[in-house]
């Protein structure tokens, strides 16, 4: 079969036709973003209801009381149901795995095949054999979801879709890249098809002049730039490139695409009221106040206090595991200046009047800038904090309906565990025995790394034999416990005995046999729920997520959760 789409000759009626239909398919594009929506609305009240054990006991209580009914049929649908659900949770674990090392979840790289092949269906039906109308119809479609692409970048609390999926901003920004991804898909498809147009019919040099061509091959070339230096390489090489060439091209883009086509306007207007909003929003929930900066002794380690008011404060002290981003206005002397980059951190601690972050002084500016200060002033002149962000962790449900939690921290990781840690036992020394169903495993480099943790009047580890404290060996330095769970560093020494304590707790030289951990957890009973909960180096979180998922292929339910900024 021959290609279907040719350069038509068509009259003014079929002009407007075409026009209609082109603003027909970018509406539905754009309509059809309720359906996963919708699905995972649907999806969270059937999972709802799967959970609900009273409902089930309902259901088997209706069927013992049916004529005719055995006790072999009741086992029998019991059998089933259990198999059914060993084998959604499986599938689950499959979905939420990652395809390969760095390169996304499955679940994740399903979803965008799906809906990219769906706007692929938007661009070519009812295009006839018009060239036009298909090169026309990827551009549409892809315009009509620059408000889902601007949709899933707000890091506001109030954003629709943060309050729909109940999850922070951290979890979005994911669906944020892969719609970002497929948007610059069809519009370079677009862009390809009208170059070949204009080569095809010789009027390339002519059409390079016109306001069109110009602001398409422009938008074109702003959009690469966004797209290359939102690489993951990038990223690690210099934030600062990633983010401002995403936000000045970003909006750079908007008054071009407003002269590129008409059709164009209103998604482009939409995502723009999407960006003020969040930025507003964002605006109006930071603070920026003096900071004290602490240096931890011998170590790379930060620890910064920043005063918060008492309404602000309660949010903090509503939820453990919540973060924060901190910037430094670029203009010390302005109180009101915001600074554009800003960096993630975990809220390590929460007093009476004021929060602590603990954070890894790195090559990047901003914790550079604020170890000088640490060395040489004590304080920092102006810090903006915006936030709290996260904390979505069910902390009250865990106690109620886990039967054992196991807290796995990686270095500066337990930032995030930690205040999980005291949450959960301060639930679980409410009932006689809670405490044993709670372990707690912290692998760092070295006992000075703990010094921000230890020195709390909240840290209960001498009052809980459960909590087990490794230390990696002493002299290794940079990113020591990453390359040793990655299989880059140099092999630990045999797991032995040290003579320094930690908050109460005598701890191991050594690396952690997560192994062993996750076994001796997983031991204790068949039918228990476990929950792991986990926040370090990524290669320590894929080997720990290997161990958990040979206990989910043998049935076992397992609640998994990791926190991680790498994105």
């Amino acid at each position: 079969m021959g290609w279907p789409y040719h350069f038509l000759d068509l009259t003014p009626e079929e002009k407007s036709h075409r026009r209609e239909l082109l603003s027909q398919y970018a509406f539905i594009s754009q309509l059809s973003v309720l359906i996963p929506i919708l699905g995972y609305g649907i999806y969270r009240l059937c999972a709802w209801l799967f959970v609900r054990k009273g409902a089930f006991d309902v259901a088997y209580s209706a069927l013992r009381e049916l004529p005719g009914s055995t006790e072999s049929t009741r086992e029998s649908k019991g059998v089933s149901f259990k198999v059914l659900a060993r084998r959604w949770r499986g599938l689950q674990w499959w979905l939420n795995g990652e395809i390969a090392p760095n390169w996304g979840l499955r679940g994740r790289w399903i979803a965008a095949i799906v809906w990219i092949l769906w706007l692929l269906v938007l661009c070519f039906v009812q295009t006839g054999h018009d060239y036009l109308h298909v090169t026309k119809r990827f551009g549409s479609v892809a315009a009509a979801q620059l408000p889902l692409l601007f949709l899933l970048s707000m890091r506001t609390r109030y954003s629709p879709l943060v309050i729909i999926f109940s999850s922070s901003h951290e979890r979005l920004i994911h669906w944020h890249q892969i719609c970002g991804r497929i948007i610059m898909i069809l519009l370079l498809l677009h862009g390809v098809w009208y170059i070949n147009y204009f080569v095809q019919t010789g009027i390339l040099a002519d059409r390079l002049q016109h306001r069109h061509s110009i602001t398409g091959l422009i938008s074109l070339f702003f959009m690469a730039i966004i797209a290359s230096t939102s690489l993951g390489k990038v990223r690690q090489w210099n934030y600062r490139v990633f983010i401002y060439c995403h936000i000045t091209l970003g909006l750079a883009i908007w008054p071009i695409l407003l002269l590129h086509a008409k059709p164009l306007r209103l998604y482009a207007a939409e995502a723009l009221a999407l960006f003020i909003i969040d930025r507003v929003l964002r605006y109006m929930d930071t603070v920026t106040e003096p900071a004290i900066l602490e240096q931890v002794p011998h170590t790379e380690l930060l620890k910064i206090w920043f005063p918060m008011t008492s309404t602000k404060l309660a949010r903090f002290q509503a939820k453990p595991g919540q973060h924060v981003y901190l910037s430094m206005p670029s203009k010390p002397t302005c109180t009101g200046s915001k600074s554009l980059l800003s960096n993630p951190f975990t809220v390590s601690d929460v007093t009476a009047s004021e929060i602590a972050l603990v954070l890894r002084a790195r090559r990047g500016p901003t914790t550079q800038t604020l170890r000088t200060h640490a060395d040489r002033f004590k304080t920092h002149p102006l810090n903006s904090i915006e936030g709290p962000y996260g904390g979505f962790l069910p902390v009250a449900e865990l106690v109620s309906s886990i039967d054992r939690i196991l807290l796995v921290a990686g270095g500066i990781g337990a930032t995030f565990i930690l205040p999980i840690y005291r949450a959960l036992q301060e639930q679980l020394e409410m009932e006689a025995g809670g405490s044993d169903r709670l372990n707690l495993t912290w692998a760092l480099r070295s006992a000075a790394e703990a010094d921000w943790a230890t020195d709390s009047e909240k840290q209960t580890f001498a009052q809980s034999s459960n909590v087990h404290i490794y230390l990696t060996r002493h002299h290794l330095h940079g990113n020591a416990l990453e390359n040793a769970f990655n299989g880059e560093g140099m092999e630990m020494d045999e797991l032995r005995e040290s003579d320094e304590t930690i908050g109460g707790v005598k701890p191991l030289a050594g690396r952690p046999d997560l192994k062993d951990i996750v076994d001796e957890t997983f031991s204790y009973h068949v039918d228990e729920r476990v929950a792991v909960i986990f926040c370090g180096p990524q290669g320590m979180g894929r080997e720990l997520r290997n161990h958990v998922g040979k206990w989910v292929a043998r049935g076992r339910e397992v609640v998994w959760h990791q926190e991680s900024f790498g994105w």
